[in-house]
């Protein structure tokens, strides 16, 4: 009389097939999960740079637009190696009140400008006056000059303010084909974005 003996296990090659399926899976897992999370981080500083941007733009292009009066040297053209566009912007503040109206002056003015070491955007806010900053009385245009003791002087400026209006600065570019053409460039961990703009001024 012959014994079957029935088994319910499973035999090496099942096991190692089944061993391979779930190690492929688990590591289809993470890499799917990984890839997610990198492209949410990328989605997201990519959303950060864009919003600094945005902000440093508008609120430039508003002001700009008041201006009666562009105190920075543009050129014409952005590719001129003899005068290249200008990496600050300078102009007299054409809101009117001034923020600073208290102290009586006709004239304000605005600059802009990344800190290369930061890559902070700043917009100074400025005044002009032949007196030490802090002791000024009256205050006169960008470019006014008088005559101390026979010697032209130049009026200088008085710096109320600096704030820093934007981040992830790298490249910031003026010039004038008509309109005030702006040329921002940020980044952030690799991730680098350009914009270009036009600003046709009010009172120009």
């Amino acid at each position: 009389m012959k014994i079957k003996i029935k088994s319910n296990g499973f035999t090496l090659v099942e096991v190692l097939v089944s061993m391979t399926i779930f190690s492929v899976s688990v590591i289809l897992i993470f890499a799917i999960y990984f890839l997610s999370q990198r492209f949410y981080k990328k989605s997201e500083l990519r959303a950060e740079i864009l919003q600094n941007a945005r902000v440093v733009l508008e609120r430039m292009d508003r002001e700009m637009r008041q201006t009666q009066e562009i105190v920075t040297a543009l050129p014409q053209v952005k590719d001129n190696l003899a005068f290249p566009p200008a990496s600050e912007i300078e102009f007299q503040d054409g809101h009117n009140p001034s923020p600073y109206a208290s102290l009586g002056s006709d004239y304000y003015y605005i600059r802009y400008f990344i800190d290369g070491a930061t890559g902070e955007i700043h917009r100074e806010y400025k005044v002009y006056c032949f007196e030490n900053c802090g002791e000024c009385v009256d205050f006169f245009r960008w470019n006014d000059s008088q005559i101390t003791d026979g010697v032209p002087i130049q009026a200088h400026s008085c710096i109320l303010e600096d704030r820093i209006v934007g981040e992830c600065g790298q490249e910031l570019k003026f010039y004038r084909p008509g309109p005030i053409s702006v040329f921002l460039r940020v980044g952030k961990q690799n991730e680098q974005i350009d914009f270009q703009t036009n600003v046709y001024g009010r009172n120009l």
